[in-house]
């Protein structure tokens, strides 16, 4: 079943879907309100409840949440009632530790197979957060460079590492860009300034350099992690 567009309502100012079949669409509007901070961690997600708001059935509320539960978006209790998930400072580190491993190795391949075109896809994402106008796009944009990195690298495994851990990473990373932006209010600018510096370095092809460089990027937010006890 499948549907040409609905609106979810409510004061969060979404457009309108445009065709999908409803479990993708319930999905993906109820990971972006999540990932964009609109459903604290912790907040009860009621099967009926949303199925009204987003005028669909029970069916499609409860196949969506059941693969946002996958991704770690969702949890379950034991009763079976669904909640927002709470991710500690823990949580956090761990997947710290995780890009650390990852990406500073996909760095290096990337800096030798990167084609003309990666590099011009970089670079409209780049030239896109320039005229964003929210953390919350700014976030999107950010995750979304570093999966243009990882899928140059041409290394189907680092790949689908990586991917196995991109929606905690757009949790991690939207929380802590919020945070971020509260002390700081230069996410974008720092961001932009960080991406531009990759591209410069795997431009020149040393595999050293841009390992050195995409360690140091992930090591710069570390500072950052003890403002996660604030969202645990």
């Amino acid at each position: 079943m499948s549907v040409d567009q609905f609106s979810a309502g409510g004061s969060t100012g979404q457009p309108k879907l445009k065709r999908q079949t409803l479990t993708q669409a319930v999905e993906a509007r109820l990971r972006d309100e999540i990932i964009q901070g609109l459903h604290e961690p912790g907040t009860m997600l009621s099967e009926p409840v949303l199925s009204s708001a987003l005028g669909v059935s029970r069916s499609p509320v409860r196949e969506a949440l059941l693969i946002l539960e996958r991704d770690g978006i969702v949890e379950f209790d034991e009763r079976g009632r669904t909640r927002v998930a709470t991710m500690t400072a823990a949580d956090f580190e761990d997947l710290y530790l995780l890009r650390l491993a990852v990406e500073p190795m996909v760095a290096v391949h990337t800096a030798a197979e990167a084609t003309a075109a990666d590099y011009a896809a970089l670079e409209a994402n780049i030239a896109t957060m320039q005229n964003s106008t929210s953390v919350a796009e700014i976030s999107q944009l950010d995750i979304e460079f570093h999966g243009l990195l990882v899928a140059a690298s041409r290394r189907p495994r680092l790949i689908a590492t990586w991917r196995s851990l991109r929606p905690s990473l757009e949790l991690w990373l939207a929380a802590l860009h919020r945070q971020h932006e509260k002390i700081t209010g230069r996410v974008k600018e720092i961001t932009i300034e960080s991406h531009q510096e990759l591209i410069e370095i795997l431009r020149k092809g040393d595999g050293v350099s841009i390992e050195k460089l995409m360690r140091g990027h992930i090591e710069g937010w570390y500072q950052w992690l003890p403002e996660m006890h604030e969202l645990s």
